[in-house]
């Protein structure tokens, strides 16, 4: 199986724009993704996936092998699909590009679904929350999930919502990272953005609504995702304390 990490990136953002480009420690953020990606041995090559030339002549730059995309693509799955177009490979796995600090050991874990169940062809992973903040934050997406691991439903409400008196059952955060089996990947960005994608913002929920399924394996690990700019001090912190420099 040939396995494709890929890492969208866009200029354009409303909170946070050039965000790809920031510097951490003296290098743009997308650097240090790229960085942890290429630490997964599973992958057969790595590409930044942009539709913006500053984006790309930084990562040509930094040595970074880099995939210029269209503008008008709806959300990273989709840019994802585009390079699938262009890019031989069995299994494409989508890099969040605003985590630069991902243990790789989380991008192996959602490679493994695929070699433990040949039958998946969408997948990601989910961790445990208790924090009461977490848990009713809109910005935390969470996942109810069946025995097998296959998603029900995702959403930014409280999901089980039986949290009255304590809670009465585990409640998982999504963790945006994603992979997909190239004919999947393919269909799936040719399907209409759906009302339950489009009211939740969750780019999973239009392969649910069209019959689809996604298989998550909970993980252990956390990331730390880079949405303002004031998220980018803990980040520096843990890199000058990993001394990945």
């Amino acid at each position: 199986m040939k396995i494709i990490g890929v890492i969208p990136a866009r200029y354009k953002s409303s909170r946070f724009p050039g965000k790809p480009l920031t510097d951490i420690c003296g290098k743009p953020m997308i650097y240090w993704v790229y960085r942890q990606a290429k630490k997964v041995e599973e992958f057969d090559r790595v590409y930044v996936a942009t539709d913006d030339e500053r984006i790309r002549d930084a990562c040509t730059e930094h040595g970074m092998d880099v995939i210029m995309t269209a503008d008008s693509h709806p959300t990273g799955s989709d840019r994802v699909a585009e390079v699938a177009r262009k890019v031989e490979g069995d299994l494409f796995v989508n890099v969040q590009g605003d985590e630069p600090v991902i243990d790789p050991e989380m991008i192996r874990q959602v490679i493994s679904i695929f070699r433990e169940d040949d039958s998946v062809y969408f997948g990601s992973l989910k961790k445990e929350i208790t924090d009461p903040e977490e848990i009713r934050a809109a910005s935390t997406v969470k996942v109810v999930t069946d025995d097998r691991g296959d998603a029900l439903y995702f959403s930014r409400s409280v999901i089980p919502s039986n949290l009255k008196d304590g809670r009465l059952a585990r409640v998982f955060r999504h963790v945006g990272i994603y992979a997909y089996k190239r004919e999947f990947l393919l269909n799936f960005s040719e399907m209409e953005q759906t009302e339950l994608e489009l009211g939740e913002g969750i780019e999973p929920l239009r392969a649910m609504q069209n019959g689809y399924k996604i298989r998550l394996k909970e993980t252990e690990y956390s990331s730390i995702g880079v949405d303002l700019p004031e998220h980018i001090a803990p980040v520096e912190e843990i890199i000058r304390a990993s001394e990945w420099r």
